[in-house]
Order: structure tokens, then sequence, then C-alpha cells
């Protein structure tokens, strides 16, 4: 008997404004009382931790998963091309240079415009706002080193928050907004971003993922600036803490993005970066959970259930 999905033909649900209590806990997270409202929500799901815990310590481990997870705790972000699955970015590349083939009619469709720099080419996998767990996109996201590396950083089995693919493009003679200024992220308390460049980034041309690795990024831990310019952030640190992702195509990398101030797509002319992102945080959510961004398709372990919230 064949099964025919509906949803489909379902109108995606409306984005809810924002709410006074939602501002007041991103001014909170900003700060390091959001660590304590971190450990007060913890502390009510005490028996859903364990389990998470119990899960992430069935997950293989390798001297190099656990170096790299060493690494991401100390400084903040690390490369991971050499130990993430070859196969699965080719895949991932591979899908997105189909969806970059049809940029201008993916352009014309996109739901979310509110910066002019970078393009999002994933809308139409939506369904209900909602990625089927079969995605190369999201298989990416859960393969093992990936979840191993995240989750022993965060002594805890990371919950998959998104998956995005966006492509960087130049605007010339505007101002620098949104992610192309210095900013941390206050999604949670411990945000880490899996990157892969979908094309070479050669040179700061090509808008590289610009960051201050986490020690540095220390003088801005309770700002409540939202964005700031290269001379807000210099006067502090100086251009000298200042590290490019200068990589080839198919590299890939972690960053602490809640705790390194980074910025990137300012791309010259004639240039663009075409780049995959995938977004962990780790559970409970200090703000309200959003609605379901992944809907199963096929048999799916208690882990990866647990992963996505499924």
């Amino acid at each position: 008997m064949t099964t025919v999905d509906t949803t489909a033909d379902r109108p995606a649900p409306k984005k809810a404004k924002i709410s006074q209590f939602r501002r007041l806990l991103w001014h909170v997270n900003r700060t390091d009382l959001g660590w304590l409202l971190k450990a007060a929500l913890t502390g009510l799901q005490l028996p859903a931790r364990a389990k998470r815990v119990a899960l992430l310590k069935q997950l293989p481990t390798k001297p190099e998963w656990a170096e790299a997870s060493r690494k991401l705790e100390t400084d903040g972000y690390v490369d991971v091309s050499s130990i993430v699955d070859r196969s699965l970015a080719e895949t991932v590349a591979s899908f997105a240079d189909g969806k970059v083939s049809r940029l201008q009619e993916l352009v014309g469709r996109q739901k979310e415009g509110h910066k002019s720099f970078w393009v999002s080419l994933l809308d139409e996998d939506l369904i209900n706002g909602a990625f089927a767990t079969d995605h190369p996109f999201v298989r990416y996201a859960l393969q093992p080193a990936a979840l191993r590396i995240i989750g022993d950083f965060m002594h805890d089995l990371p919950q998959l928050s998104d998956v995005v693919l966006t492509l960087s493009q130049p605007t010339p003679n505007q101002a620098l907004s949104f992610s192309q200024l210095w900013h941390l992220d206050h999604d949670d308390k411990r945000v880490c971003k899996l990157f892969i460049y979908l094309t070479d980034v050669q040179d700061t041309a090509d808008g590289p993922f610009t960051f201050i690795p986490a020690g540095p990024s220390k003088a801005f831990r309770n700002s409540l600036k939202s964005h700031m310019s290269d001379a807000q952030v210099f006067a502090k640190t100086g251009p000298d803490a200042v590290k490019e992702m200068i990589a080839p195509r198919l590299s890939s990398f972690i960053v602490n993005t809640a705790r390194c101030l980074h910025m990137g797509s300012r791309i010259q002319s004639d240039h663009s970066r075409l780049l995959y992102t995938a977004t962990y945080i780790q559970q409970p959510r200090i703000f309200p959970e959003p609605p379901p961004r992944f809907r199963a398709v096929g048999a799916l372990t208690d882990l990866e259930r647990t992963v996505m919230r499924l």
C-alpha cells in the first residue's frame, strides 16, 4: 500500500513575533547570568540529561576525535577536514552545486531576504519548516565524528538545531550589516557550528569566515552590544588576534560561536562563497523550543532521534 504525504500541501506556520519575555532571555543570555539560568533548567531535567550522556558514550571514539574536542574546548575552534567523512562531504557538495545551478529561480523563492549579501538555497527542501532526516545536509551533521567531538566538549549529546546552505555575494556600495559585523551567537550558552567550504576560499576577497579565538574573545563575554565594527573590536584586541579561515573547497571546521567573536561574508567584486553550516546547542534550550526543524523519514536510532528532538 502506498502512503501519500500530504504535509506538503499544508501552509507553513506563521512566524511568531518576539515576545518581551524572549527579549529578556536574550539579554540575560548575553551575560554570565545565562549560565545560572542554564544550570537551573538542566537541574529540572536531570533524567533526560542522564539519558543523553549515556547515548553520547555509545558513540565510537578515536584519539584524533578526543584531541579535536580538547582543542575546541581550549581555543574555541578546530579544523576537522581530515577527520570528517569525505564521502558525506562530497555528497553535500554535489547537492549544493545542483542548487547553485538554479540560483536565479531559488532567489525568487527565498523567504527571508533581510541579508542582502547572501542567499539561502534550501527553502524548497522544507515541509512545514522541517528537513527530512535523510537529507544529505542532515546526514552530514549526524556523523559520529561531529557528534562525538562536540558532545565531548559539551559533556552532553548535542542538539542539532539547524542546517543551512548560503551563497555569499558582493554588495558594492552597501554598508556592512548583520553577520558581516563582529558578533557572538546567543542562541544558547554553548553554540557550535560545523562548516564546510563548498567553494575555494583562497584569500580575503572570497569573504572567509573570520574570528577571534576563545582567549582574546573573553574581552567581549558580557558585552550587550549586538554587532560591532572593526574599530570597536580592535580597540580591545588589536588586529593581530584575528584568524581568517583561508582553505580549499571541502575544508571543514567547528567553531564555538558563542565564545569566539566572529564575522564573515565580506565578499569582494567578482567573488562568491558557498557555505554549509550545521548549528548545535546543548540541551535544554534556554529559549522556548521552536517548531520542529526535522521530520522523521525511515528508520532512526534512539541517538539520532534525541539529537533532533524527534
